[in-house]
């Protein structure tokens, strides 16, 4: 299946793209989908997308299409998704 993803933020410097096009096996999760961006795209992306441990981060912002959706739910990706990814927003 194929879906897009769009880089936000620090993310979209460190992919070095705003968005691109993937493949991934069918059934497919948000988690295996960022860290198969990780090693598609690798350091500095793996390192702003997974932690020590090879995990997904949970601080990300995700969206599928215009939905927020949390990595503790970990859904399955549908062919034609967008995914969204972005660093939390911080200021003062």
């Amino acid at each position: 299946m194929r879906i897009t993803v769009e880089y936000m933020a620090q993310i979209k410097r460190a992919a070095g793209t705003a968005r691109e096009e993937v493949e991934l096996p069918g059934g497919a999760t948000l988690g295996e989908t960022l860290s198969q961006l990780a090693k598609q795209h690798g350091d500095p992306l793996a390192g702003m997308l997974l932690d020590a441990d090879g995990k997904p981060i949970n601080s990300l912002l995700l969206f599928l299409g215009e939905d927020q959706v949390r990595l503790e739910k970990n859904p399955v990706l549908q062919d034609g998704a967008q995914l969204t990814i972005s660093t939390p927003i911080s200021g003062g």
